[in-house]
């Protein structure tokens, strides 16, 4: 196998990937090509060192003085209690990262496992799989004893899905598509009806469990085999957070949502809310692993309400809000059923409060 080398082609102030991978302490390997073809804003390649394939990446970036530390802390920790992340390469001196010039680095070994699809005929075992794992690793996370990592007060849960709504607000204002515009103010006003009294609910309860959270645990970041979970992936937005946010989180991922093996489209999986054979063994195999509190079953459906908005934005509306141009017009009715089945979500959730709650315990 000969040392990659960058062709003599590229411009000359082009990165020099052996220099990195000789910070690394390799210093043969092979590129074997780009590891997502979507990913066109940053360095994601798959590459192979003794014949183990690992992923060479520029490290995804924190909010701002952000002390990133904590991502490599926290991992070590759930790795060592039985959780099933993918090594990261060290460099001699033991460091996770390397940083060439204002560029940072990470090497870690490719995912075992396949992709979740909503549409594979085993996709009912692997939701409750991943309710199973999303339970270890917050028992494991319980047990941590390192620093508290908590993000500022203007991203946590309540201000973080106001400012959401802020941008879809805005949006609405700025789309040229009159029927469009319409549908979208109806979905932030449905939203903003109902947030007062969901944050009011959590926070004049009694207290609920706090401890690190994975941040963005979804089917991309999972990898299943025949006997559970076999790799866990993107804890880039992991911080101390009330863990009924990320079950709710999680429950919606894998209930709410139809995903495609490797795509990060999301279509809306049932005509209203979520579809309930699918959140009833997501919660079950959770509770199994690691129990709601007296009284926090009943706040599932207050979570919902307030993840629900940004799980949507970054899901089925996301080319709604994050494409250069107006959709298409022969794309105007499939966005309107999505915005029609976003704005019911809030009654929805009102309706089956009861249902959420027996489904956690």
């Amino acid at each position: 196998m000969n040392e990659h080398t960058l062709a003599s082609s590229e411009p000359e102030d082009m990165l020099d990937l052996n220099k990195v991978m000789r910070a690394f302490g390799v210093d043969t390997w092979k590129n074997l090509g780009p590891a997502d073809e979507t990913n066109t804003s940053s360095l994601s390649l798959l590459i192979e060192i003794e014949e183990q394939r690992y992923l060479l990446r520029e490290r995804p970036e924190g909010l701002a003085d952000e002390d990133l530390s904590h991502r490599y802390a926290f991992q070590r920790a759930l790795q060592q209690a039985g959780i099933p992340i993918p090594p990261l390469l060290q460099t001699p001196q033991g460091e996770s990262v390397v940083t060439v010039g204002d560029d940072a680095f990470e090497v870690q070994q490719w995912p075992s496992g396949e992709w979740f699809s909503t549409g594979d005929p085993r996709s009912l075992e692997w939701v409750a799989f991943a309710g199973t794992m999303l339970g270890r690793i917050h028992r494991a996370s319980a047990q941590y004893t390192g620093p508290v990592h908590r993000w500022p007060v203007e991203v946590q849960m309540g201000s973080l899905v106001q400012s959401w709504l802020d941008l879809a607000r805005t949006r609405a204002d700025q789309s040229e598509l009159q029927a469009v515009a319409a549908a979208l103010a109806n979905w932030v006003d449905q939203w903003e009806a109902v947030l007062p009294s969901a944050m009011m609910a959590i926070g004049a309860g009694s207290p609920l469990p706090e401890l690190h959270i994975h941040g963005d645990y979804h089917a991309l970041n999972l990898r299943f085999g025949r006997f559970g979970v076999t790799s866990v992936l993107g804890f880039e937005a992991s911080r101390w957070e009330k863990r009924i946010f990320e079950v709710a989180n999680g429950v919606f991922s894998f209930s709410a949502l139809s995903w495609l093996a490797g795509s990060g489209e999301t279509r809306p999986l049932v005509k209203r809310g979520l579809e309930p054979e699918r959140a009833r063994r997501f919660l079950q195999a959770y509770a199994e692993v690691y129990p709601p509190v007296v009284g926090e079953s009943e706040l599932l459906a207050d979570a919902l309400m307030l993840i629900a908005p940004i799980a949507t934005i970054n899901g089925p509306l996301e080319t709604l809000f994050f494409a250069q141009e107006e959709p298409d017009p022969s794309l105007i009715e499939d966005v309107l059923e999505r915005l029609s089945w976003a704005a019911s979500l809030p009654a929805w959730l009102v309706r089956v409060r009861g249902s959420l709650a027996e489904m956690w315990h």
